[in-house]
């Protein structure tokens, strides 16, 4: 595998030319400071990159309470940003002719596939598998709660769940795609997954620091707290994290992965950051453990990371050549409301309305949406995150008004009031009315 890898030449997406990023130091780190202390965060570290200049590298409140504010050097949980990683582990031994993306799944874990020609793993990549995200299925609690549990447990979890649509027809998050990702890895090596990312990705990119939590005492990693503010550790299975959640990392190693990986250009790894296109020709901002969907009109390859106790996201804006490392020390915060006041931009605000806002039940294969009008607002109960009031955000477009930068409900410019897109944090939803 080529020493310097690159995610970042193909985002492919047109858009208008916005404004550029343009982050200003003072009123960033301002902006910072007042986010941490609304949300509560006990400590955090930001980065921002220009080119290879490092405009802000700063920790804010304190490790472990009365400690010392984290440094560069201080490692966080990372959560789903562990995700890039597994898809470029899976890209090395794609090219080294041991796993081949256009494969059934069935090939590598036949004990759950084998009757399901049609999943690739490049449905596993791309998140259009249609396999339920183990996270959120009964059963789960016991198995995380116990260190011996294998990798092949939460698969054999959502395996056995109802399928939530046919492959490569819809998109729809799930962290077991990461998960068997991570088994097929172990399986074409016959070797623990955490070996493989390290000898396939990290140390030919020549970066340290980045490494599985579950081999790091408590004390080695900075601690955290839940949405609630209660001291809480990781769960007791490393499996639990592998492939889609599990790695640890500092500032300064995540740093160093956007400019080698994700600012530099190089065709080949930019496979990652290419937009997914579905079996009936829509493309999806969405590639291999990486988002593509613009930010406030901005070019943006990004994605965040959440586990019980820590909030991250890390963010590359091509045209600006512009960096964020974002590590906190809280669970389920949602950093998308920061990021405005990192790159210089504004934050969306409510607009006239322009149609009458929708009602009914959605479903979009993750999420399902109970959509009341109230006035002018959507009303919107969203059975896994929370119930939200969308106000008018200019054409066809819905803002929450708790989180205008984090979530957005776009309407179809045919006028159809059966579907919508659903930007939350930094990907992309397609919902689908319920048929009563």
């Amino acid at each position: 595998m080529r020493r310097v890898i690159a995610l970042s030449t193909l985002l492919g997406v047109c858009l208008a030319q916005p404004a550029m990023a343009e982050p200003d130091v003072v009123k960033a780190d301002a902006a910072v400071r007042a986010f941490i202390a609304n949300q509560g965060i006990p400590a955090a570290h930001v980065s921002i990159l220009r080119g290879d200049a490092v405009i802000l590298q700063r920790g804010y409140g304190s490790v472990g309470g009365g400690g010392p504010a984290p440094d560069a050097a201080s490692i966080f949980p990372l959560g789903s940003i562990s995700k890039q990683f597994t898809a470029a582990a899976i890209m090395a031994l794609a090219d080294a002719g041991k796993v081949r993306l256009d494969a059934p799944v069935g090939e590598y874990l036949p004990e759950w596939f084998a009757k399901e020609p049609g999943l690739r793993v490049s449905d596993l990549l791309s998140q259009t598998s249609g396999l339920a995200d183990f996270l959120w299925l009964d059963g789960y609690r016991p198995l995380a709660n116990e260190a011996a549990t294998p990798i092949a447990a939460y698969i054999a979890l959502a395996a056995a769940a109802p399928r939530r649509f046919a492959p490569g027809t819809r998109w729809a998050y799930s962290n077991t795609n990461y998960k068997a990702l991570a088994l097929i890895a172990e399986r074409v090596t016959g070797e623990p997954f955490d070996t493989v990312l390290a000898a396939r990705v990290l140390e030919p990119a020549g970066i340290a620091g980045i490494l599985p939590c579950h081999r790091l005492r408590p004390d080695q990693f900075v601690p955290g707290v839940s949405g609630e503010g209660k001291l809480t550790p990781l769960d007791a299975s490393a499996a639990a994290y592998a492939g889609d959640g599990g790695l640890c990392g500092s500032a300064a190693s995540l740093s160093k992965w956007v400019r080698l990986v994700l600012a530099t250009p190089n065709a080949k790894a930019s496979r990652l950051a290419r937009p997914k296109q579905l079996v009936d020709g829509t493309q999806v901002p969405y590639g291999f453990g990486l988002s593509t969907r613009e930010f406030l009109g901005h070019k943006m390859v990004w994605h965040g990371g959440n586990v019980d106790s820590h909030s991250t996201m890390i963010a590359y804006l091509p045209d600006e050549d512009i960096g964020l490392v974002i590590l906190t020390s809280k669970g389920f915060v949602w950093l998308t409301e920061l990021m405005p006041a990192l790159i210089g931009s504004a934050s969306p605000t409510r607009a006239e309305a322009t149609e009458r806002p929708l009602s009914g039940r959605f479903e979009d294969g993750l999420f399902r949406y109970e959509v009341t009008p109230e006035g002018e607002t959507m009303r919107v109960k969203i059975d896994l995150l929370d119930t939200l009031d969308f106000v008018p955000a200019g054409p066809r477009e819905y803002i929450a008004a708790k989180f205008p930068t984090t979530f957005r409900i776009r309407l179809p410019a045919d006028g159809s009031r059966d579907q919508f897109e659903f930007d939350w944090g930094e990907v992309r939803s397609y919902a689908r009315r319920v048929k009563e």
